[in-house]
This record gives C-alpha cells, structure tokens and sequence, in this order.
C-alpha cells in the first residue's frame, strides 16, 4: 500500500521525540486545544478529542499554507450550519473527479515545496547546536539514561551510562550492546567513550 501511496516510511526510535517532529508538534497544539476546556478534574478530556481535531483540521497550516482537510479531500471544511439552501450538484462523476484530481495534485506539489523549504530551516536550526561524531560498528559508547530510579534524584544521577558496544549503524539509529540485551537508539543518545 505504501508502494502505491509513495509513501517513504521512516522509524522513529524512544525517547528522541526530534525524530518525528512533526507529530510531536501536533500533539503539543491538541493538547494545548484540550487544556482550555477540560474540567477541573480533567476527567473529560476525551469528550473534547473530536472538536480539538476538527478545529486543528480546518486551520490553517503557516509550512504548507493549507488545511490539512485541503489537502487530503481537496475541498475546504464547512461548517453544516453554513449551509443555508440545498446545495446543487453542478458535477458528474467523471468530472468531479478529474477536478478533485487535479486540485489535489496542484495543492500537494505546492504543499510539498513549502513542506520541504520549512524542514530545511527547521534541520539548519537543529543542526546549529548539535554535536555529531563518527560511529564505527565495534565502538564504545556512553548512553544518556532516560531512566529514573526509585528514590533518586535525576539531577544528581550520572547523565550517561555505560561503555556499550557498538553492533550496527543504520543511519541515524545504532544498535547497541547494554549488558545482555541488545537496543536501539537514536545517534543523538550516545557519546564516545574514552
């Protein structure tokens, strides 16, 4: 099916919420739409779910300029109460279609170049303060620990733990040797060990 779609699948690994971004800052908008209007108790937040995604649906997006409802149907949303008389079909099928057609292919491609202008300024951004290194399979490193113990201070626990032998570089992702299991992290959680 992604064949079909062109759609380009990606992993994203734990804890380095930077790999998926996009996601990520979609959730932060939901949850910030949930925050105004769940009760004290917070025990309704799941009421308002459908409202929050159709408001953030039809809004538009400043990378793609678009809504993202334009641009999986085509069409922009309406309210029903906006309907004021019956609407008249003014389409057959066959050219609905090709008109649904072309208006999608027209708002992807544009939709597609602010997307790809936006990820470029967002990784340059990125990229500005993050350290990188070569790792080579068989290397030692350090893991930055996301755990936090029972009792104890994250503060004042040790930031990196380890050494861990390096098994496989896959882009961006390493496997690595903690103990006797084996994990996947992203490159970003481990450093050389000296």
């Amino acid at each position: 099916m992604c064949k079909l779609l062109r759609i380009k699948k990606i992993q994203t690994t734990a804890f380095h919420p930077e790999s998926n971004g996009s996601l990520e800052r979609s959730h932060r908008v939901l949850t910030e739409y949930l925050r105004h209007y769940v009760g004290e108790d917070q025990s309704n937040w799941d009421e308002w779910i459908p409202y929050a995604v159709y408001v953030y649906s039809t809004t538009v997006h400043m990378n793609t300029t678009y809504t993202p409802v334009e641009l999986v149907y085509g069409l922009k949303s309406e309210v029903p109460s906006a309907l004021r008389e019956t609407p008249n079909v003014q389409y057959n099928y066959e050219n609905y279609l090709a008109d649904l057609r072309g208006r999608l292919q027209s708002t992807h491609e544009f939709a597609r170049q602010k997307l790809i202008l936006s990820k470029g300024r967002s990784k340059e951004y990125y990229d500005k303060d993050s350290e990188t290194f070569e790792i080579q399979t068989g290397q030692k490193v350090l893991l930055f620990d996301e755990t936090v113990r029972r009792g104890r201070s994250k503060k004042l626990s040790p930031q990196y733990v380890g050494p861990c032998d390096v098994l496989a570089v896959d882009g961006v992702n390493v496997t690595i040797k903690k103990g006797h299991t084996t994990q996947k992290v992203h490159v970003n959680r481990v450093r050389p060990f000296y």
